[in-house]
């Protein structure tokens, strides 16, 4: 009896389900799921506090990677970080955010001036212009920098000069304001071609009008808003995001439950609503994954990955700060040998993505609030069958399971019951057949087949089971 392994989707009931219960340290993929890289910390990568906030680009032909404590703004390199902005008054909650704009990257933190990194200038930024609001949030739209939560009123979205980041006094050239009078306080700014506002119970869309009005505002959803700020993450014209119903996404016209009867209830159940400045999201590009961490602590110590092109979920025990969309800042031989001192001593492969430079990838701040990458070793790997009764009302006498999987080293377990009301009993087989079986004796009415896959094992896939057992006496 062959089982190919399905969605993960732990709302659902174990009985009657053919999706999985469990589907931790690993990522969807076409036809089975494949392994997550541990944390790989980068060389000098210490910030020295906590991250509240971080960026990167490409200007001037360089990569430029920012993070940002409470009180500081710091620009990493191979040597390690550096200060380019201090005495911010910077908040976990608020954070920093990051907006680049042409050759220049802007930083806000809701209260302090809106500040500007020139690489014409690399060691210090400086204050956009004495016309800008303070504000939480930024992005680009069009030829626009719009910025949300302006001056301290959580209604009011303000925006600079057509092509002219620097001048924001409305009625000079098409700058100005809008105060939105419902849907809550805004909790987000989404740039492109049009805008999208985030409230906590509302999404506008802005489009451009190149009339006085310059703006037109259309309310595109009610009674569905962001609610976690640090929750939208965007990849192309999908935007992803938490809301009071579960995990949705919006494509500028419509919104879609992308967590519904699969993962809303079980993860609005581990949401403790004080750590929800401790979300973070992000979007990996190269596998299509929404990976938005879970705030049960901070810092955060599970993420949820969705991939968005399968519509498929799974977990991982990865403990993050702060994760964000980077570029690798790209390595010669002649480099890494002046960084690592001795090329023996580097401890990631010399064809990692982290020294390609430009190359996109997802970088984090761990809990100890060092930078690096999902580019080590694979993580462990636990996926978790739903329940079975393989001979409805009878017993099933299980004699061997084999894993699809070219993992060679790993952990069979069943977790076997006899009615729906009991407890399971899980029993471990570690010991592998030369075909691949895990030999066992088990007898039970329903069972779960679990799969362990150790840290560091080298594997690629893993797509399902196949069992053995004949029908046993009646339940």
């Amino acid at each position: 009896m062959s089982v190919i392994f399905g969605e993960y989707k732990p709302d659902q009931p174990a009985h009657l389900q053919d999706g999985l219960l469990m589907a931790d340290g690993v990522q969807a993929i076409a036809n089975g799921y494949a392994p997550i890289g541990q944390f790989a910390a980068a060389e000098n990568g210490t910030l020295g506090a906590p991250c509240v906030g971080a960026g990167a680009y490409r200007a001037a032909g360089d990569v430029f990677i920012f993070a940002a404590t409470a009180g500081k703004i710091r620009r990493y390199q191979a040597p390690g970080f550096t200060d380019i902005k201090t005495g911010l008054s910077s908040t976990a909650e608020i954070g920093v955010r990051f907006c680049p704009y042409n050759d220049l990257m802007l930083m806000t933190n809701g209260v302090d001036d809106i500040q500007k990194f020139d690489p014409a200038t690399p060691s210090a930024t400086s204050a956009l212009d004495a016309s800008a609001p303070t504000a939480r949030f930024m992005a680009v739209v069009r030829g626009f920098v719009v910025a949300g939560y302006t001056d301290g009123d959580p209604l009011r979205i303000a925006w600079s000069d057509n092509g002219d980041p620097a001048t924001w006094t409305a009625g000079t050239g098409e700058a100005g304001f809008q105060i939105l009078p419902s849907g809550g306080d805004v909790t987000g700014v989404v740039g492109g071609e049009y805008g999208l506002i985030f409230q906590e119970n509302r999404i506008v869309r802005m489009s451009y009008t190149a009339d006085d009005a310059v703006w037109q505002f259309d309310e595109i959803a009610t009674d569905v808003g962001c609610i976690a700020p640090w929750s939208l993450a965007t990849y192309g014209k999908l935007t992803f995001f938490l809301s009071n119903k579960g995990l949705m996404a919006c494509d500028g016209v419509s919104v879609s439950a992308i967590g519904s009867e699969k993962v809303d209830r079980t993860f609005l159940h581990m949401v403790d609503r004080s750590y929800l400045s401790a979300i973070s999201a992000v979007v990996d590009p190269r596998n299509s994954l929404y990976m938005l961490s879970v705030p049960s602590a901070s810092p955060a110590n599970q993420v949820l990955l969705y991939n968005f092109a399968l519509q498929r979920f799974t977990t991982a025990p990865i403990t993050s700060q702060r994760m964000f969309p980077s570029l690798a800042l790209g390595m010669t031989l002649e480099d890494m040998d002046a960084v690592y001192g001795d090329l023996d001593a580097v401890a990631l492969s010399l064809d990692s993505a982290l020294f390609r430079g430009g190359y996109p990838l997802v970088m984090l701040f761990d809990g100890n609030g060092m930078l690096g990458t999902l580019s080590g070793d694979n993580m462990a790997a636990t996926l978790v069958d739903g329940m079975r009764e393989w001979f409805p009302g009878r017993r099933a006498r299980i004699t061997g399971v084999r894993p699809f999987t070219d993992a060679t080293t790993a952990t069979v377990s069943i977790l076997g019951q006899n009615s729906l009301g009991d407890m399971p009993t899980e029993t471990a087989f570690t010991a592998r057949s030369g075909g691949g079986f895990y030999r066992m004796r088990q007898s039970w009415n329903l069972s779960q087949v679990k799969l362990a896959i150790p840290a560091g094992a080298p594997w690629s896939f893993v797509q399902g089971y196949d069992l053995e057992a004949v029908a046993g006496a009646r339940a």
